[in-house]
């Protein structure tokens, strides 16, 4: 099994005896690291029911809970300096055997993507993939085999569509997160501090994709609510049209507002308790933020609802197409007549 073997070969002429020890004397680590990073998931979709599931309010409570889980692992992020050497490409300290293992999975060999495929293997392997609207950075990962299987979804009850590779961003949300945001959250420079950045870094991009896939959800829920319009508008391929389709301008708006109170709330530095300090009332005069609030709802304004709403249309935009299964809640697909 996964658990006593590493999920990809060693290479060639490399000790099979060290890499199997190297590989198990991190598993304990990385299982902590796991529980924590679990622990953060606000993914908590009802899926053995799709009204549920699908419900606009269910779906707006989900995602302004996982804001707080965003906000909070940026808050711990933004503790250690940007420390760049962790996105280094081809990281020595690896080694041969998991360099090899590490770009198998398609990354470039830099220590921050061994964490996070790490990780990914094991939540995968404790069903985390399963669910709908979590995607993995890296493969491939260990057959899901631990854990409950209550609540898991087969084929045959599925509440949403084959989701298309174009949906998919996780590759344009590392490349915002490490070229565009740490450098504005994080004080330049290397503390040293690697491995406790590449862990914080697995929390950030976690918790950010879940916020961002669960889009998945927004858009099915819509294209069911309005049918013939969403139809209409896939059927001409009109991007422009889908996007104007799922968007509220000033639903969003409030959303940015609300996130930025969170975070002037949760990045306060609270030496003392003094009266009016706390927001969303006025700050006083003495209130300093660990984080710069703004920035914060920067990031939602203009990477993370942006690269939801990408998710959304490209889903939309296949969503009439052949699916591998029949979907809950909808009538089966009609199949074209042979001429």
């Amino acid at each position: 099994s996964w658990l006593s073997a590493p999920p990809s070969p060693c290479p060639s002429g490399f000790p099979r005896s060290s890499y199997l020890h190297s590989f198990q004397t991190l598993q304990p680590f990385l299982l902590a690291v796991a529980s924590i990073i679990l622990a953060m998931s606000a993914n908590t979709a009802d899926l053995l029911d799709a009204t549920t599931a699908l419900d606009l309010n269910n779906i707006r409570a989900s995602l302004m809970r996982m804001e707080d889980s965003i906000i909070f692992s940026l808050i711990e992020r933004s503790q250690y300096k940007a420390n760049t050497a962790v996105y280094d490409p081809d990281c020595s300290q690896l080694g041969e055997c998991k360099l090899h293992q590490l770009k198998s999975a398609g990354s470039n060999g830099c220590l921050g993507d061994w964490f996070i495929y790490q990780t990914e293997c094991l939540h995968s392997q404790v069903r985390r993939y399963l669910h709908p609207t979590e995607f993995n950075f890296f493969g491939p990962l260990p057959e899901p085999s631990l854990g409950s299987t209550s609540g898991s979804r087969t084929a045959k009850t599925r509440i949403l569509a084959d989701v298309p590779k174009g949906a998919i961003v996780n590759n344009r949300l590392l490349e915002i997160y490490r070229k565009q945001v740490v450098p504005a959250l994080c004080e330049p420079g290397d503390d040293g501090n690697h491995g406790s950045t590449a862990v914080q870094d697995v929390h950030c991009l976690q918790t950010m994709a879940t916020r961002i896939y669960y889009g998945l959800f927004v858009a099915e829920s819509k294209f069911r609510s309005e049918t013939e319009k969403a139809t209409a508008l896939i059927q001409a391929k009109d991007r422009d049209g889908l996007m104007a389709f799922i968007t509220k301008a000033d639903v969003e708006d409030k959303n940015i507002q609300r996130v930025i109170l969170k975070a002037r709330t949760f990045s306060q530095n609270i030496s003392a308790a003094e009266v009016g300090q706390l927001a969303p009332a006025p700050p006083s005069s003495s209130t300093t933020y660990k984080i710069n609030p703004e920035f914060i709802g920067s990031i939602f304004r203009d990477y993370v609802m942006p690269l939801t709403k990408d998710v959304e249309v490209d889903y939309l935009l296949a969503r009439l197409q052949d699916q591998s299964g029949p979907i809950e809640g909808m009538p089966p697909a009609k199949k074209a007549r042979s001429t």
